[in-house]
């Protein structure tokens, strides 16, 4: 039923603007990349500077360090509310 289905916190149902474009996974903590002006998850992006040769922005191919990595604070409390919303209703 529709009522059973908001129970879950379906991939379907989570705003485009909410998943990390490289893993496709509900950020936690949105972060923006200042060259590119993408926004990931701060802990994927720190993954990816961790194991890449270059560190770098993987949308511009620009050097990347963790320093850089701008906080997006109004899109992780759009998060927070959202999960807050979805989790109320299981």
């Amino acid at each position: 039923s529709q009522r059973d289905s908001a129970h879950m916190l379906d991939e379907d149902a989570i705003p485009e603007e909410f998943l990390d474009p490289l893993t496709f996974t509900l950020m936690d903590n949105p972060v923006t990349l200042p060259s590119s002006g993408q926004v990931v998850d701060r802990a994927v992006i720190l993954r990816h500077l961790e194991s890449a040769e270059t560190p770098d922005d993987p949308f511009s191919r620009t050097p990347l360090t963790p320093d850089m990595l701008q906080p997006n604070d109004e899109l992780r409390e759009k998060i927070g509310a959202w999960k807050a919303a979805h989790q109320a209703a299981s």
